[in-house]
């Protein structure tokens, strides 16, 4: 079964520098030539599904710029239908990412044209599984999970607040261990807590269900790891695998993700993955 996957979320521009280590509070630290790389974590997650073999539609918006234009033809290129992106008078959304030479990263965000994130009804309730990210308006993610038909996916970053009306709608929360402590511990639903390298635990109601270990890997880069495992766990997760299954899948494509720079280019294909376990 290939799942239909929408993606609803933010398309950035990447501006990554490389340093012997990150700075501290007003702080400067000379770094390596900078480089550009399509990113954002909606755009990530689709990329990451649709190399997974998801069926995948991304919805979202960029400017009328060149950096937009990067991130839409990436998209086309690992295969995701960008059909539904919308051009916007604001500046495609942008992402100062510094990465030290250990893999360990810092991120800031400078919001554009992911504040018009904007999606179609009909499609989101026609898809298997429907995936959303914080760095969109509340206000669209509440209304694509009541328009999903499916399993309806939400990796809650950058962390905020968790409205009762949204954690209603919710099937599958996705967290790493930092927003996992600032959110709670939510009782209802399936809940996946990620923690880097170290290892996955997934909660059903509260309840420990399943874990998985990532396997140990030489990081050159982990942005978009995350990203990367959320994509991956979701296509398994709506192929109707198992969630041990789907966490085993997913901690795998996150760690090869690693091992080149830049949030897109380093995520893996299905076929590379299973190569991997078949080792």
């Amino acid at each position: 079964m290939t799942p239909r996957i929408a993606v609803v979320g933010s398309i950035n521009a990447d501006l990554v520098v490389q340093m012997p280590r990150l700075p501290g509070r007003g702080e400067t630290v000379s770094s390596g030539e900078p480089a550009w790389f399509p990113g954002g974590k909606g755009a990530n997650q689709a990329v990451a599904a649709a190399r997974m073999g998801g069926n995948v539609s991304m919805f979202g918006a960029i400017g009328a710029d060149e950096p937009g234009q990067m991130c839409l033809s990436a998209l086309k290129q690992s295969g995701v239908n960008v059909d539904a992106v919308v051009k916007v008078s604001s500046p495609t959304s942008t992402a100062l990412v510094m990465v030290e030479h250990s893999g360990e990263n810092q991120i800031v965000v400078a919001d554009g044209a992911n504040q018009y994130a904007s999606f179609d009804a009909a499609q989101i309730s026609a898809a298997d599984a429907v995936l959303v990210q914080f760095e969109i308006p509340e206000s669209v993610i509440v209304e694509v999970g009541k328009a999903a038909k499916g399993i309806f996916c939400v990796n809650a970053a950058p962390v905020r607040e968790l409205s009762d009306e949204l954690a209603g709608l919710i099937d599958v929360l996705i967290v790493n261990e930092h927003e996992f402590a600032q959110l709670g511990e939510p009782k209802s639903g399936l809940v996946i807590v990620t923690a880097g390298s170290k290892e996955v635990v997934a909660y059903q109601n509260g309840e420990v269900v399943a874990k998985s270990q990532p396997p140990k890997v030489e990081a050159l880069d982990t942005v978009g790891a995350g990203d990367t495992f959320v994509g991956a766990f979701v296509v398994a997760y709506a192929s109707g695998k198992t969630i041990p299954d789907s966490l085993d899948l997913a901690c795998a494509a996150s760690a090869l993700s690693t091992l080149k720079l830049g949030a897109q280019s380093g995520m893996p294909t299905a076929s590379e993955v299973n190569e991997f376990f078949n080792k």
